[in-house]
């Protein structure tokens, strides 16, 4: 929690933690955007520029999100639409997002290849039952189909929106939120090295949004002590290398190494709004930078380095293109937020059925 004085309002967070936690999926949308040219391509050379440029090989408008962000935008809906105080574990909830990831996967020009499998599978066990659309129970026995077809297959494509599931349980014991992280990450991927990573990095947004820290192993006494001990290596190399050297990044640990090393090299948090600002675009730089899955490296970078600082880092040059399915723009994205956290209570634990990408 923090230690400096701060007004709570009604919903229990300070103004700086609710700006907060607006920062991380606006800074995530805007990493998303940034990266987006320069996905399935070799890292970027320091003489050249990055920015916000659109392009590349999917002809991205300037400012424009992709599935990353598109996929979080749909858990933010399904917990702002949840009237049992936002709680994704609920069975409802669950059944919201799986619909609208459905919905949204029939035109999207960029899908992760595990997610498009287990999307496709749904909707094969779904026509079976006689449903127009799948739902929660369809998904995650694809998801669990998918991993037994392909049991070493371990994508990013749900740490790229595990901020999303963090912000109903900003409040809630870690139990569950992680089990709220688990639920929503089983959807699509449940390899082992995706669980504990969405939990590692679930948490340490969490962490950021309340005191305004970084620290990427604040979850690590969760996981069992041989994973705790392989992660904390994980966490160790990334501190140590560029996020280029993380060639295989669209494997989740490999994303998660290249987003923690961009976030390392950007250095600690300084003071002043402007110094904090450099300080962001220098992580989400240093993402796209990476090569090959770009958008989803600076998206995960942003995710962590937004919840620290808030939404006002983003550069408003940025902020103002910022934009993407469905039809929303940092407005909107603002919006759903603040209906996400207000009012923040820690939900009831409430009983949630299921078990526990490659792009």
């Amino acid at each position: 929690m923090r230690t400096d004085a701060a007004r709570t309002d009604s919903s229990g967070l300070d103004p700086r933690q609710r700006r907060r936690a607006v920062g991380t999926v606006v800074a995530a949308a805007t990493g998303d955007a940034l990266g987006a040219p320069y996905e399935f391509q070799a890292p970027v050379l320091d003489s050249e520029d990055i920015d916000m440029i659109g392009g590349g090989i999917l002809g991205w408008q300037p400012g424009e999100w992709t599935d990353d962000t598109s996929m979080a935008i749909v858990v933010l809906e399904a917990a702002a639409a949840a009237s049992d105080g936002h709680d994704l574990r609920v069975e409802s909830a669950q059944d919201h997002i799986a619909r609208e990831w459905y919905s949204w996967s029939l035109g999207t020009p960029d899908i992760g290849t595990l997610t498009s499998t287990v999307v496709r599978r749904a909707a094969d066990h779904a026509r079976a039952a006689g449903h127009y659309a799948p739902r929660a129970a369809d998904f995650r026995a694809a998801a669990q189909a998918a991993h037994e077809d392909l049991p070493a297959n371990a994508g990013n494509g749900s740490l790229m929106r595990v901020h999303a599931s963090v912000l109903p349980y900003l409040l809630s014991p870690d139990e569950d939120l992680a089990e709220a992280i688990e639920l929503v990450c089983g959807l699509t991927h449940v390899h082992e090295d995706t669980l504990e990573a969405c939990l590692l990095w679930g948490f340490a947004v969490r962490h950021a949004i309340l005191t305004g820290e970084l620290d990427v192993r604040v979850a690590l006494p969760q996981l069992p002590e041989e994973r705790r001990v392989l992660w904390a290596e994980r966490i160790e190399e990334a501190e140590l290398a560029h996020p280029a050297h993380f060639r295989r990044n669209g494997w989740v640990v490999g994303a998660f190494q290249a987003a923690w090393s961009a976030i390392t090299l950007a250095g600690p948090i300084p003071e002043g709004k402007f110094a904090q600002r450099e300080m962001l675009v220098r992580a989400l730089d240093a993402a796209a930078r990476a090569g090959y899955d770009t958008d989803t490296v600076a998206c995960i970078t942003g995710s962590l380095v937004g919840a620290a600082l808030g939404d006002k880092a983003v550069p408003p040059e940025w902020r103002r293109v910022l934009f993407g399915w469905p039809g929303y723009e940092v407005d909107e994205l603002e919006g759903l937020v603040e209906r996400v956290i207000a009012p923040m209570v820690a939900p009831e634990s409430a009983p949630a059925s299921g078990e526990g990408r490659a792009r």
